[in-house]
């Protein structure tokens, strides 16, 4: 059983018989698919169109291919999930291991019940739909999930042969210009360089404004603001910060790690690894809590403050503070770098001004890194402007989801989460509405 149903989702009976586990790893038993994904014949089936090909608008298309509907998927790039390659292309977080109340109070964006969205499409959930793909997840130290190869163009390549399987068509090149109601319960698509498209229903997962190509701009705001939808302006989240670094601190610690620390702003305190840039700094910790502003970072999360400064004052030999705290603190390189060339200079004078700025090393950060390097972006679509299936109050039949929405999340899994659980959200109202109308 996947280790995160007993942490306050609800359980996933389908997953039990159909994986064996492998230490951190599930392994896919052949043939055996998740209860979500079996695939039924629909009695009236209805043509859908998903636009955009994130992970949202996949797990769109598998729903409702799975329901037995015509789905045909409408991107705007030469090819599918640019960003979820970008994002996967040395290590993809897919989820995390938190308890179900802690995963939820992550997030922001007050219009989604993000409790109620996780226990719809949970990481056991999602997890499980990975499995059955044959690919194979394990749990990090950190507690966030991977997938076995640790890129994200496995994921892909195995999830476009599962809707193909599905008769999910593909067409790209195709970027969204328009839409309105074709009649009373159609809806017609205008994109460019090609006739419109008229579907019973669509789901938009056109993304948000992060990790722009080059020269590229979102055109997709200007569609929804004209209909009297409000869009939030796009913001930087998950983002590095500059900082005015000395020349010779660089030629020391540039890409090195400040590893375990404790990273505070105004917005709060987060524990993980900081990464060194020519910039600045980037790390999970900085995405959390970055502001424009002097943070303060824990650079010996383990020790008190007391603690130091007995380990300073340990050292038998002659030696200045900051050399014992090299001999008896184990502080990394970039550590030890930071505290030689940006430290003032009267705080390094005694065993105890030494171990306060271990325990808070103030930094000046300034400007957040362009928009087009964020790993992700707050703003985007009004959340008072869909409803809780993520339906478009102005446009039934209309669905937006992803990115597209004016929320944000940390990385860690917490993204991908969010779009795989709105796009099975989305799928599924979209086929019960249906289902309904007989």
């Amino acid at each position: 059983m996947i280790k995160a149903i007993s942490k306050g989702y609800r359980r996933v009976s389908s997953v039990k018989a159909s994986y064996v586990s492998c230490g951190f790893c599930y392994t896919a038993l052949p043939g055996v698919y998740p209860s979500h994904f079996r695939r039924v014949a629909a009695a009236q089936p209805k043509e859908i169109a998903i636009v955009g090909t994130g992970p949202a608008a996949l797990m769109a298309a598998s729903v409702v291919a799975t329901q037995g509907h015509r789905v045909s998927v409408y991107e705007k790039n030469p090819g599918p999930g640019r960003k979820l390659l970008i994002a996967g292309g040395s290590g993809l977080n897919i989820s995390n291991s938190l308890p179900l109340e802690e995963f939820a109070a992550e997030y922001s964006g007050d219009g989604i019940d993000w409790p109620a969205l996780l226990r719809q499409f949970s990481p056991p959930d999602w997890l499980a739909f990975i499995h059955h793909l044959n690919l194979e997840t394990f749990e990090g130290t950190s507690g966030r999930y991977f997938v076995r190869e640790m890129k994200a163009s496995g994921l892909l390549r195995a999830w476009l042969a599962d809707l193909a399987a599905k008769d999910v068509v593909f067409h790209y090149g195709h970027e969204l210009k328009d839409f309105q109601k074709a009649d009373r319960e159609r809806i017609r698509l205008h994109f460019s360089g090609a006739q419109p498209v008229t579907v019973d229903a669509a789901v938009l997962a056109l993304g948000g404004a992060s990790w722009l190509a080059e020269k590229e701009t979102l055109s997709w705001p200007q569609i929804f603001a004209a209909k009297d939808i409000p869009v939030t302006p796009f913001a930087a989240a998950n983002c590095g910060y500059e900082v005015n670094w000395k020349k010779e601190f660089l030629a020391e610690a540039v890409n090195q790690p400040l590893k375990n620390v404790i990273f505070t702003s105004s917005a709060g305190s987060k524990k993980g690894d900081i990464l060194i840039t020519a910039y600045g700094i980037e790390g999970t910790p900085v995405y959390t809590c970055g502001r424009s502003e002097t943070c303060f970072i824990d650079l010996k999360s383990d020790l008190s403050i007391r603690q130091i400064q007995q380990k300073l004052e340990a050292v038998r030999e002659n030696l200045s503070p900051l050399r014992r705290a090299k001999k008896a603190l184990g502080l990394s390189p970039a550590a030890l770098a930071l505290i030689y060339h940006h430290a003032p200079s009267d705080e390094l004078r005694t065993n105890a001004a030494l171990a306060q700025l271990v325990k808070n090393f103030p930094l000046a950060l300034l400007k957040p890194r362009p928009l087009s390097e964020a790993i992700s972006s707050s703003g985007g679509i009004a959340l008072s402007e869909v409803s809780a299936e993520f339906e478009l109050k102005k446009f039934p039949r209309v669905f937006a989801v992803g990115e597209m929405l004016d929320w944000s999340a940390p990385t860690g899994g917490f993204l991908i989460q969010a779009c795989v659980s709105q796009g099975h959200a989305a799928g599924s109202a979209l086929c019960r509405n249906f289902t309904a109308a007989g």
